[in-house]
């Protein structure tokens, strides 16, 4: 059996999927885009804030209250490729220029953003 130690080790040394994700509201196509470390899990945090009427954008929030779960849709919008070098600060990094590329060609096609 792993000790406590062995175990937290094993997990900091797990490399998970990175990238940006969206949801989107199917009424009017808004989409909000946020970044993960941790894409299987991207929609998690977001999802139980927006059930629990506490998501950081207030406008989501507003549209998730008045429209319901079910006309919101949660999808992977770009993955990172990582490499086994990578630090998490440089993954982070690199998540945020991506987020603000995505959302600067959004925002050329006259897209709609929260």
């Amino acid at each position: 059996m792993k000790t406590k130690k062995e175990i937290k080790t094993e997990y900091k040394t797990m490399k998970f999927r990175a990238g940006i994700f969206q949801i989107i509201n199917k009424k009017d196509e808004r989409m909000f885009l946020n970044t993960s470390a941790d894409l299987d899990r991207a929609f998690n945090s977001d999802l139980f804030q927006l059930k629990a009427g506490m998501h950081s954008n207030p406008q989501l929030q507003n549209d998730w209250n008045s429209l319901g779960a079910d006309n919101f849709e949660c999808k992977i919008l770009d993955e990172l490729t990582l490499k086994d070098s990578d630090t998490s600060t440089h993954i982070q990094q690199e998540l945020k220029e991506l987020l603000e590329m995505h959302l600067l060609e959004m925002k050329s096609k006259g897209l709609l953003l929260y």
